[in-house]
């Protein structure tokens, strides 16, 4: 994104009439979700969080979609976190073996 993308992405964060901190806000969680798709992965944070400003300041992604999807996000994560402490805690109580 560069030059008129900028220009429209100045434009429609001019014409916002909403909050600015919860565009910040969502365009960085946004952003988070975004780098785990394979195609940002490699793409340079700068990029990656123009990708979720403008999607938000569009209206193609909207506040419902980011709550819900870092909701899961995080559910997932935190279910993980928990499975693997719970076979950590198993593993710790079984017998050693030589």
């Amino acid at each position: 994104m560069s030059g008129k993308n900028d220009k429209e992405l100045d434009a429609k964060l001019m014409d916002f009439d909403g909050d600015r901190y919860d565009i910040v806000v969502l365009s960085s969680m946004w952003a988070k979700e975004l780098k785990k798709k394979s195609e940002y992965k490699g793409k340079p944070n700068a990029v990656v969080i123009k990708v979720a400003l403008d999607d938000i300041l569009s209206g193609r992604v909207s506040k419902e979609d980011v709550l819900r999807v870092s909701k899961d996000n995080l559910e997932k994560e935190l279910k993980a976190q928990e499975t693997a402490r719970l076979e950590a805690e198993r593993k710790a109580k079984e017998p050693m073996r030589l």
